[in-house]
């Protein structure tokens, strides 16, 4: 084997030019490859990260049977005594935080312009980590001692021409049925990456919500937020014991974030077809790199056939030849790809416009995946090996004679 990589070094050194292209366009497929695979990685994660903690969490616990009202508004399924269950929910191995949240409907008006708004009624430690992808754009977050104090999102307060310290009526139905209004201010404005919410989410405290309805001692959900959400799977199984137990049931992010779902299939489909492509283009390459070796090695080829060496020795040293310079180029690409991330990391990242549906631009990071990376590297060279079989077999059969005849 030593004897064929020494051969096979020569060979390559021997037509610099071609090698040096054939080894460049593996580098710059994998390096390619490196850095959508980074770009991907990190904007499906960002993606995730900010669904869970823009509000979703990564499990919510309900009443038994809430999921399946058609009315949420109507307040039938409530957690009463939610503060033991609280508790409760505190003892599973892996939980972060439990933020109990009432959900509602209503219009705020500020006299002369109103706006339908969708908003939640939470504690003000809980809710300021449930949305800590928001950005506190002016004023301040709610306090639970304020209780009249609100934060609404900055697409909402553009739409009611509303500011900070404003007053503003906020109008919901009650859980009986009727109609009741309360006046509150605007302590603070914030952004949501997610424009749809953007445009009517507001933020209360707790118990304004609850004296607005009529529900002093109940939340609608507790919004459970992991210590790492690749601890979902785990944390789950204690979570599906515990509501069996005690009358709840749960829905974990993947199954509320359905639009994370979706970016995350578009996003592996363009990935896929980016990695044929390149694929393609390396099997070419190395194909067209190694039949031209054979034909301007015809005598050699001959030679050494002449002087007893079989057929397979002529089909291995041309896949050696080819081995060499796709685990070069990947090595390489791998180490240039990594170069690249890094340089654009330290840079502070590349900005990307607002996607549809988001409200704001952000700056992406090259994140590859270490596994991901060795695979595909791994990928690249089975099939740059397998580009030399054809052009190899092609040479062992070639007739003696002939072979040396050639000039």
């Amino acid at each position: 084997m030593i004897v064929f990589l020494k051969v096979a070094l020569k060979n390559i050194f021997r037509s610099r030019v071609r090698s040096l292209l054939t080894i460049l366009s593996l580098v710059i497929g994998v390096a390619a490859l490196m850095m959508l695979n980074g770009y991907f990685k990190y904007s499906i994660w960002g993606l995730r990260e900010s669904m869970i903690r823009g509000g979703i969490g990564h499990f919510q616990v309900y009443q038994k049977g809430f999921t399946e009202t058609t009315d949420e508004g109507g307040y039938t399924k409530l957690i009463d005594g939610y503060k033991t269950t609280l508790r409760g929910l505190y003892d599973i191995e892996g939980v972060s935080m439990v933020a109990p949240r009432l959900r509602f409907q209503g219009i705020l008006s500020t006299g002369d312009t109103s706006a339908l708004v969708v908003g939640f009624g939470g504690w003000s430690e809980e809710e300021l980590k449930l949305n800590s992808f928001g950005v506190l754009t002016d004023g301040s977050f709610i306090s639970d001692e304020e209780q009249q104090g609100v934060v609404i999102a900055s697409g909402l307060a553009k739409k009611l021409g509303a500011k900070v310290g404003d007053y503003l009526t906020l109008m919901t139905t009650t859980k009986g049925g009727g109609i009741n209004a309360i006046d509150v201010h605007v302590k603070g404005i914030i952004t949501l990456r997610i424009e749809e919410y953007n445009n009517t989410f507001m933020i209360v405290p707790l118990s304004l919500v609850q004296n607005l309805i009529g529900a002093p001692n109940s939340v609608d959900r507790l919004v459970l937020i992991l210590q790492r959400t690749e601890d979902t799977a785990r944390v789950e199984k204690q979570l599906k014991v515990f509501c069996e137990k005690n009358g709840f049931e749960y829905k974990s992010w993947t199954e509320l974030a359905t639009f994370y779902s979706q970016v995350k299939e578009m996003y592996e489909s363009i990935f896929n077809v980016v990695l044929v492509i390149v694929l393609g283009v390396v099997i070419f390459a190395i194909a067209n790199t190694m039949t031209m070796n054979i034909y301007e090695r015809f005598r050699e080829i001959g030679t050494i056939r002449a002087i007893g060496a079989k057929r397979k020795v002529v089909i291995q040293q041309f896949m050696v030849e080819g081995l060499l310079m796709s685990v070069i180029g990947t090595a390489v690409g791998i180490i240039v790809g990594l170069l690249l991330a890094g340089v654009i990391n330290l840079l502070g990242g590349i900005y990307i416009p607002p996607p549809p549906g988001n409200s704001e631009g952000y700056y992406a990071f090259i994140t590859p995946s270490l596994l991901e990376v060795f695979f595909y590297s791994l990928l690249f060279i089975i099939i740059s090996l397998l580009a030399t079989v054809f052009p190899a077999y092609k040479a062992s059969r070639m007739h003696i004679i002939e072979a040396l005849r050639t000039i």
